[in-house]
């Protein structure tokens, strides 16, 4: 029942993905560039106050953005700069397993590879230490929603799925998986949610957690 019940969380993130690219509501439509030629799904751009947009789509000469760190409000007309991958570090903990998860923009945005390594605890037989790698899907709330920026909407859905190997008195094989919501706001993040832990030979448990991490 708790595999059944994380694998329709999974999709309905992945849902909430494929909706939003029907919504007209764009977040960062009145930002704009005198030079965007040559943009293309998952670059990033920094404006002139250091807010991280990544592209989404572009059709003709019209490119869609989402943000990804917001540090002050965005001005229309403000001077979008290339920069490189955004990387999100997070680490957090719930009752059953700690982990720390990378991630990074990519070009198949919202797609990001992700890896993680911790240990789990609790229910599980020993302790075990944990590495595993995967993919997860962000979803920003703008996307969502035709409404004005708002607090909330400085965060994402969060989604995710990986596969490795647990150490402990055995190895042994393991996944992982889990939704979330993450909150960016300056280089910080905050993210709470429920997350899923197999060790074959083990146990499936889930457990509630929350974590904190930096973008960079």
């Amino acid at each position: 029942m708790r595999r059944l019940s994380a694998t329709l969380i999974i999709a309905l993130v992945l849902c909430f993905c494929l909706h939003a690219g029907t919504v007209s509501y764009v977040y960062g439509n009145n930002i704009s560039s005198v030079d965007m030629e040559g943009a293309s799904r998952g670059q990033v751009f920094s404006d002139e106050g250091g807010n991280m947009l990544i592209v989404r789509k572009t059709s003709g000469n019209v490119v869609m953005f989402d943000k990804l760190i917001s540090r002050v409000s965005y001005r229309s007309g403000s001077e979008l700069t290339r920069r490189g991958p955004v990387f999100t570090l997070t680490a957090g903990g719930g009752t059953n397993h700690a982990l720390a998860r990378l991630s990074m923009t990519t070009p198949v945005y919202p797609f990001n590879p992700v890896m993680m390594a911790g240990a789990s605890y609790g229910k599980t037989s020993g302790i075990a230490a944990l590495v595993l790698a995967g993919v997860e899907v962000a979803v920003p709330l703008a996307r969502l929603w035709d409404a004005s920026s708002t607090f909330i909407q400085n965060g994402k859905f969060v989604g995710y799925g990986t596969a490795g190997v647990a150490i402990g008195a055995e190895t042994a094989f393991a996944s992982c998986y889990g939704i979330s919501y993450r909150h960016s706001l300056g280089i910080l993040c905050w993210e709470a949610g429920f997350s899923w832990l197999s060790v074959l030979g083990k146990s499936t448990v889930w457990t509630p957690y929350a974590g904190v991490g930096v973008n960079f």
